[in-house]
């Protein structure tokens, strides 16, 4: 027998909306101003709210920080998730999940740029931050993972490690991205897209694969 899921009360409701607002008034104010810079004082005041109020829903910047890179995590990953499900080859999905990332990181370019300009955010070193991205790199190692299994039993692709083709596909996309960001006019994500899928199906050599 299935259990329905309780509703949620309003004050769940509200809680959830606020939060969702601080997390955005946070990314604006960090593209803004950086992460050292992105001080609590600002991000309440982006937010509309007094600054007692964020210490009600995080219990510190860090932990403000962590759930803002969270925020557009999930944001990011929805979509692609969205994005493949809209196409049937894997090759498209494929396409579809690098232009997702892309086109994302272009909309909260300033987000992404303050991310990269950190030195101290690494998945190897020890933070709630830090614990954050390492969450988030796994989560979409196992989501381009699951795509290059499905694809590979389908024959689109050769039987290959899921998880070292994933890293793979990722760091080329981290790499480009970097680009994108220190680019004043980069190209546009159609072609990027192209250019990375392009490489990684089909590598340096002459012949390519079909």
């Amino acid at each position: 027998m299935q259990t329905s899921r309780p509703s949620r009360t309003k004050e769940e409701v509200v809680k959830d909306f606020r939060t969702a607002e601080i997390l955005d008034a946070a990314r604006r104010v960090i593209g803004e101003l950086g992460f050292a810079d992105a001080s609590m004082e600002r991000i309440a005041l982006e937010a509309g709210v007094a600054k007692g109020t964020l210490y009600r829903y995080f219990e510190s910047k860090e932990s403000l920080l962590a759930h803002a890179l969270e925020h557009a995590h999930r944001d990011m990953i929805t979509r692609s998730r969205a994005a493949t499900q809209r196409v049937r080859a894997y090759r498209d999905k494929l396409r579809e999940a690098v232009r997702a990332v892309l086109e994302y990181s272009a909309e909260h370019q300033a987000f992404y740029q303050a991310l990269l300009e950190r030195p101290d955010l690494s998945i190897d070193r020890e933070s709630v931050v830090a614990r954050t991205l390492t969450k988030n790199f796994e989560e979409y190692i196992r989501f381009v993972s699951g795509l290059l299994t499905r694809g590979a039993r389908s024959g689109e692709f050769r039987p290959v490690d899921p998880r070292r083709g994933a890293q793979f596909l990722i760091e080329i996309i981290r790499s480009l991205l970097r680009e994108r960001l220190a680019d004043r006019k980069p190209p546009d994500v159609d072609s990027d897209v192209e250019t990375i899928i392009d490489f990684y199906l089909h590598g340096v050599g002459a012949g390519g694969l079909e």
